[in-house]
Parts: C-alpha cells; structure tokens; sequence
C-alpha cells in the first residue's frame, strides 16, 4: 500500500506542474494578444519581446499561488 500512495503522489505532483505550464501558456498568450492590440493603435513595445519578458512573471506567481493553496489546505 505505500508503493500506491508514493505513485499517487507523484502523479499528483506531475498534474501540478503540467497545470502550472498550461495555464501559463494560456496567461501568456492573453498577454501577446493584449500586446499585439497596443502595438496596432501605436504602442512603442514589441509584443514578442512583452511576452519573453513575462514569462518568469506569470510562472512566478502562478507557482507562488499554487504553493500558497496548498499549505492553506
């Protein structure tokens, strides 16, 4: 039964970290569309170099967040 419950953790810790990579791929990609709007209506700021920059961001707090429900929990 402990071999079960050490599976069952790591699948649970692989779900969090792919979590963590999908919703900050879809963060990210809000962020581009959002840079790309500014950059039509005259934004100085080039949207790939805006979405590179947020990447380290985004992941941050998303892992932060994710952390903070756990120990709540």
């Amino acid at each position: 039964m402990d071999q079960r419950a050490k599976f069952q953790l790591r699948l649970q810790q692989t779900v969090e970290r792919l979590s963590i990579a999908a919703i900050s791929y879809y963060v990210i990609s809000l962020i581009g569309y959002t840079l790309k709007g500014a950059k039509a209506i005259g934004s100085p700021l080039d949207p790939a170099f805006g979405m590179a920059a947020s990447v380290p961001l985004v992941v941050g707090v998303l892992w932060y967040a994710l952390r903070r429900l756990k120990a709540t929990h």
